[in-house]
């Protein structure tokens, strides 16, 4: 059970003439938007955001080796990668090459058997089709010594790739990268599919005499679905393109945006960025994850509609597939680090990112995995796996949490690496098994050179809103900040001292349901809904009658033609209720490994002495909520939390500081394993015994009694 309180970091806006700001204000404030003319731009929906795609270095003379190849009628071969930005990439650039009469095919390496990029393993694929050009897309950057052999039996190599570039440059005929040193383009965070955008963009001004000058705009769909999908900003021109993107998206005139959508939605569920991330994007990557994903590229080329059909219904089981083989290498992930060994966990034996690794674990799921390792423990993850057919070599997929840069913590440990690339939040990597004890010693040596803190938990929220605020019309207006996704998130707002009116568990316990009572400046109140994704498990803690503060978003939801506003819960805090005992658990288990004497603790608490204590009745209910909640899996939890989680359960009143000597009690008398303690947060394990356990016997009990006489 992880049981922990995360940090809220709200943004406070200047009050303008000592008012408060309007709302949309207040959120692009949030965002860092504080030019007028900026915000008026963000705003507009007349902006013109696009940039000069000639801005790019080498795109002349891409342009120029392109309309050789046409003119020439060469064979020009698109080599896509395997992601869902590499597929759209590819399908963007292979349909405007066939309109424009090209020689074209494509090329996707297999995730399983080649790997990423052009690697040695496909050279022999690439030669067979006896191109005279190829064009990369989401990919390239990195492949010196792949570009320069193709370019020693006469084939010309044009990479058009997003990722971070290295000191040295493969010797492509043309590289259009926006983090090349050399680049004048204006923005740097384009998507793989954005730049393969970027040259069809040049492309059409160019070759007037085969298409319009604005026929680019007729791909911005796909080139909005890689977008969304590499988790690239949606600020500057990605706003712009998702924004338009969206727009073809929804009109559906791709037979195969169609046909996914149809068998991936629920109810009325329209197409937003939120939609395409949860529904569209993962079916579009299942291909590559877990088989051929030019299935997923026919799908978004096909115009015949039964050909669409059966490509999406495929892509969808793929995706049930991908899930299953996921929960099971998580939950071995999960067994593996949190197993004791030699007294620790893996997980938090340790310090810098979280490295675990399986015998043929299925490389197409294990960076959704890390992503998952890094929601459960707040840390970053590597999740390594090594492939029957490939003995001694390690492949492994990278995911950073926030504030950490995980690619340049595997450039500190390049030396004992094969191969590696990727971006700050998410990075490949190859390494040999007898240089791995290294390679993680060297990612703990970076850890210690530039992270003194441990990584703490935290939400970032936009603003405080009034129940006034809380309306349709709200939510209306937040609209106009869309397209939303990565740094230009869906606002989240926080709403303090709402009284809880009922709670249940909905889809089998899973989520949580919930009523907010809503007081107006009159007193009036009105009732809210809310629903708490993956929180079911909480519903004893968070009881009818409970107040708490609240982060959340909005939602419009729609029954029988009418529309109701609700809450998606992102988090929950209880009101601070002045009391050190309560509110300041850290402070109290300071002063008591300080040594302070317990009657000065129950005097600076301002709490009577016996009520500073756990009653005897109190090690009894842990102990069974232990047993009923916590007994196959490691607990990091936050005293005081979890605390409230025991008394809501068994209606007894216990605190964080009387729960901590409880789980002390406990440890000494060998009922759980500590791990780790710092200040209220502590993770243990329960362990099992055979027979009675005194624990009256234990140093930390009788300390505890030794001035108060029998506990309660």
């Amino acid at each position: 059970m992880i049981l922990i309180e995360k940090k809220w970091n709200l943004s406070r806006p200047a009050l303008q003439d000592g008012e408060r700001l309007p709302l949309t204000h207040r959120l692009l404030l949030s965002r860092g938007i504080v030019d007028a003319e900026a915000r008026k731009a963000f705003l507009s929906a007349d902006y013109n955001g696009w940039h000069d795609p000639a801005l790019f270095p080498d795109m002349e003379r891409a342009c120029v080796r392109v309309a050789q190849a046409l003119a020439q009628n060469e064979k020009i071969l698109v080599y896509g990668d395997y992601d869902a930005d590499g597929i759209t990439s590819t399908a963007l650039l292979m349909l405007f090459l066939k309109k424009i009469g090209a020689d074209c095919s494509y090329l996707i390496p297999d995730r399983l058997s080649e790997g990423y990029g052009m690697s040695e393993a496909l050279f022999s694929r690439i030669v067979e089709r006896k191109p005279s050009l190829v064009i990369t897309v989401d990919c390239g950057v990195a492949n010196i010594d792949e570009v320069a052999a193709l370019s020693r039996i006469g084939i010309d190599v044009i990479i058009t790739d997003h990722h971070e570039v290295k000191p040295t440059l493969p010797a492509a005929y043309a590289i259009l990268n926006a983090k090349r040193t050399d680049s004048l383009y204006p923005f740097s965070q384009l998507s793989g599919a954005g730049v393969a955008l970027k040259l069809v963009q040049a492309l059409c001004s160019r070759l007037a005499h085969l298409c319009g000058p604005e026929d680019w705009r007729a791909y911005l769909d796909l080139a909005a679905l890689g977008t969304i999908a590499d988790v690239v900003p949606i600020l500057d021109e990605n706003r712009m393109l998702v924004k338009e993107g969206m727009l073809l998206l929804s009109q559906m005139k791709r037979a195969g945006v169609r046909a996914l959508f149809d068998v991936s939605h629920q109810n009325d569920q329209k197409i937003t960025t939120t939609s395409v991330s949860f529904l569209l994007i993962p079916r579009i990557n299942a291909s590559g994850r877990m088989g051929d994903a030019s299935r997923a590229v026919e799908l978004l080329m096909t115009g015949d509609e039964e050909t669409a059909v059966m490509l999406a219904a495929t892509l969808s089981l793929e995706n049930t597939r991908r899930q299953e083989i996921e929960l099971t290498i998580y939950e071995e992930a999960v067994a593996l680090l949190e197993k004791p060994q030699d007294g620790e966990t893996t997980v938090h034996a340790r310090t810098g990112p979280i490295l675990v690794c399986g015998k043929d674990w299925h490389p197409g799921v294990i960076g959704i995995v890390a992503s998952r390792l890094v929601s459960r423990y707040n840390r970053p993850a590597i999740v390594f796996t090594e492939i029957s057919g490939q003995p001694g070599t390690l492949k492994g997929s990278a995911r950073a949490c926030e504030g950490y840069n995980i690619l340049e913590a595997i450039l500190f440990a390049q030396e004992y690496t094969e191969q590696f690339g990727g971006h700050p939040k998410a990075a490949g990597i190859t390494v040999s098994v007898k240089k791995f004890p290294q390679f993680a010693k060297s990612l703990e040596d970076y850890e210690l050179q530039n992270k003194a803190d441990p990584y703490e938990s935290s939400i970032e929220v936009d603003a405080c809103l009034t129940s006034e605020e809380f309306s349709l019309d709200t939510c209306r207006e937040i609209d106009g900040l869309a397209p939303f996704g990565e740094g230009n998130r869906e606002p989240r707002f926080l709403m303090q001292n709402l009284k809880i009116v009922q709670t249940s568990g909905c889809s089998n316990g899973k989520h949580l349901k919930m009523k907010f009572a809503l007081s107006s400046p009159s007193g009036e109140e009105r009732l809210v809904n809310g629903i708490f994704f993956g929180m079911g498990y909480l519903e004893e803690l968070y009881r009818q009658g409970t107040v708490v503060d609240v982060v959340f978003g909005l939602s419009i939801s729609i029954w029988k033609n009418r529309e109701s506003l609700s809450m998606q819960v992102i988090d929950m805090h209880f009101p601070k209720t002045g009391k050190l005992l309560d509110d300041s658990t850290e402070v109290l288990e300071k002063l008591y490994e300080n040594n302070l004497p317990l009657r000065q603790l129950a005097v600076l608490s301002k709490t009577p002495f016996e009520k500073i204590l756990p009653g005897k009745d109190d090690f009894k209910k842990v102990y069974q909520f232990l047993r009923t909640r916590c007994a196959d899996e490691i607990t990091l939890c936050d005293l005081g939390l979890m605390a409230r989680f025991v008394s809501a359960n068994y209606g007894i009143v216990l605190h964080g500081f009387a729960l901590a000597r409880v789980l002390d009690v406990f440890a000494e008398a060998g009922l759980v394993q500590l791990y780790s303690r710092r200040g209220q947060r502590v993770c243990f394990t329960l362990l099992f015994v055979d027979g009675k356990v005194k624990l009256e016997n234990t140093p930390t009990y009788q300390k505890l009694f030794a001035e108060g006489g029998n506990p309660r």
